[in-house]
């Protein structure tokens, strides 16, 4: 919370001497904290019933993906930017943008019912699961660097030979 309340102090500083990037990322984090804040009052009265059936709660993660999309297409629709970031949307794309990214992290936690207690971790299953995301993470990149040679040079010249 401390953390933060000093990046929204650094960064009102920043705008308020002229960075346009201090003030983009502070429309953006504006808006990302008014969409946790939605997603967590949207999602209360459906938190004690995600808890009782857990189907409901993989429902509500769906329902949460699909409220990201209308909220950046009726966002830019009602403002009259196109619906994908340029620097046309300015900083009322900025705000919806982030209010839409904050309604995605906000609505799983806001389906976790308030009484379920985490267990601590044992040092044993903190070890794995700290490997889990690490091959997890460096999989993903493995996976992007043979996507990005697969379009670089396999479809980027047979793109190029028939357009040519």
């Amino acid at each position: 919370m401390v953390f933060a309340v000093l990046t929204f102090f650094a960064l009102d500083l920043l705008a308020l001497r002229g960075s346009d990037l201090a003030l983009d990322l502070l429309v953006f984090l504006s808006g990302m904290l008014a969409g946790l804040a939605a997603a967590r009052v949207a999602t209360y009265p459906f938190r004690r019933m995600a808890g009782d059936f857990g189907i409901l709660r993989t429902v509500g993660l769906f329902a949460g993906l699909a409220a990201v999309f209308v909220i950046i297409f009726g966002g830019t629709a009602l403002a009259g930017i196109p619906p994908y970031p340029t620097a046309e949307g300015g900083n009322v794309g900025n705000m919806i943008y982030g209010l839409a990214l904050g309604f995605l992290v906000g609505v799983p936690g806001g389906l976790v019912p308030p009484d379920a207690a985490p267990h601590p971790p044992t040092r044993g299953s903190s070890i794995r699961i700290v490997v889990v995301i690490l091959t997890t993470v460096i999989g993903l990149f493995g996976l992007l660097f043979m996507l990005f040679l697969l379009l670089e040079y396999a479809l980027v010249p047979l793109i190029r030979a028939l357009a040519g």
